[in-house]
């Protein structure tokens, strides 16, 4: 009998009716060093000396809606205050509030979010230390921490150890919709996460992050989900050099070709971004089928390439798309418009 598996998003939501918020939680000071800078850690720290220099970047979330808050974690990922989280930790919120490693407090604004990604980034009013984004490639098995603000912000700052089960992963997430949407291109680990740790960093045992967790599977132990961290990083560059920056955007929805192959098994490109849905209304030169394997002269491998190209574009800026389309390639130029 087959049994389908169940992915949790996690966020933890709290609806207010009812339920009392102790808005006086660990108000004691704790000494840890919120020193605004890069923290950098050398291959040989012993782990204890890793984890207790990078907390610091580390944040508790909480977001406040018109109905309840959700609690979560984030991190901290270039100076100025700029700080890393899922979409939906922060979704539909009137207000942010971080709770920094040191037991105190301030107030965050949102900058940019994408629900399709599962990534947003807030600004906090103050500057924390920071953490470097790893821009390597990761390996299956090589040891892992996870450190965020599982079940309530009693427990911020909680890590978990692990390992790197899988890469490029694919999984399906089902909305309260009903409807089921898909996130490509996943990091699979055994580091324990529960409901409030998503948008908390996977690291590297130097300190180094590897991606943004976000989901966990509900009816299993030991499968979790991070987003690549070279996503997130794209856009904080974008956002720390103009914060009105406009993301372009090219209508399209595409997926991995090794995904496209179980629907069609024709398919004998084994790189690219296959276009599984084209907005009619941004671009009409594109059709469901073809392959990008190229924008603007760079190679695009998978899915997570596209989204990365796309990111890095302004809108009315211009692309130059090469597209396989019945064996043949086609250059196709399309201009990004205002992502809304």
């Amino acid at each position: 009998m087959k049994k389908a598996v169940v992915f949790l998003c996690l966020a933890f939501v709290f609806i207010l009716s009812g339920c009392v918020f102790n808005a006086n939680i660990d108000t004691y000071q704790d000494d840890v060093d919120m020193t605004p800078r890069q923290i950098s850690i050398s291959e040989q720290t012993p782990l204890v000396d890793v984890i207790e220099q990078v907390k610091g970047a580390v944040v508790g979330i909480m977001a406040v809606t018109s109905n309840g808050y959700s609690i979560g974690s984030g991190v901290a990922i270039r100076d100025g205050g700029y700080i890393l989280t899922n979409h939906h930790v922060i979704e539909n919120s009137n207000s942010i509030t971080v709770y920094l490693a040191d037991q105190t407090t301030t107030k965050a604004k949102l900058l940019w979010q994408d629900s399709a990604m599962d990534l947003a980034v807030i600004k906090s009013e103050k500057d924390l230390p920071y953490l470097v984004c790893s821009s390597r490639d990761v390996s299956v098995g090589e040891d892992v921490i996870a450190i965020g603000t599982p079940l309530s912000l009693d427990f911020k700052n909680t890590v978990t150890k692990g390992i790197i089960s899988a890469k490029n992963r694919t999984v399906g997430v089902q909305n309260l919709g009903g409807y089921t949407t898909y996130m490509q291109n996943l990091i699979q680990h055994d580091a324990s996460i529960n409901s409030g740790n998503s948008g908390g960093p996977l690291l590297s045992l130097n300190g180094e992050i590897l991606g943004i967790n976000t989901l966990k599977a509900s009816d299993a132990e030991g499968i979790g989900f991070a987003i690549p961290i070279s996503v997130g990083e794209t856009v904080i560059e974008n956002l720390s050099n103009d914060e009105d920056f406009s993301q372009g955007y090219l209508g399209i929805f595409a997926v991995d070709v090794d995904m496209a192959r179980f629907e069609d098994d024709s398919i004998l490109q084994k790189s690219g971004a296959y276009v599984y849905a084209v907005d009619s209304k941004v671009s009409s030169s594109l059709k469901r089928g073809d392959i990008i394997v190229k924008i603007n002269e760079n190679d695009i491998n998978d899915a997570l390439d596209f989204r990365l190209a796309m990111y890095k574009m302004k809108a009315k800026d211009k692309a130059i798309l090469q597209v396989l389309r019945n064996g043949e390639i086609v250059d196709i130029q399309c201009e990004a418009l205002e992502k809304v």
